[in-house]
């Protein structure tokens, strides 16, 4: 399934509310991430989906 990026960019803004623990993993559930998930897992997933890079597309985005 393709995801178009203003989706991706949606999903990024979600994922700011997501609590993370002291060991970098997510509190809650978040689309198809379980619980418990490393938040870097999930940080690699919406790289490889990003345009440019994950740094430069939502990050840091250049308005």
């Amino acid at each position: 399934m393709k995801i178009d990026f203003e989706k991706i960019r949606e999903m990024w803004g979600e994922f700011e509310d997501v609590p993370i623990d002291k060991d970098e993993c997510i509190e809650e559930d978040f689309y198809h991430w379980k619980a418990g998930t490393e938040r870097f897992e999930i940080w690699h997933w919406f790289d490889e989906r990003c345009p440019n890079n994950l740094h430069d597309d939502l990050m840091f985005p250049k308005i």
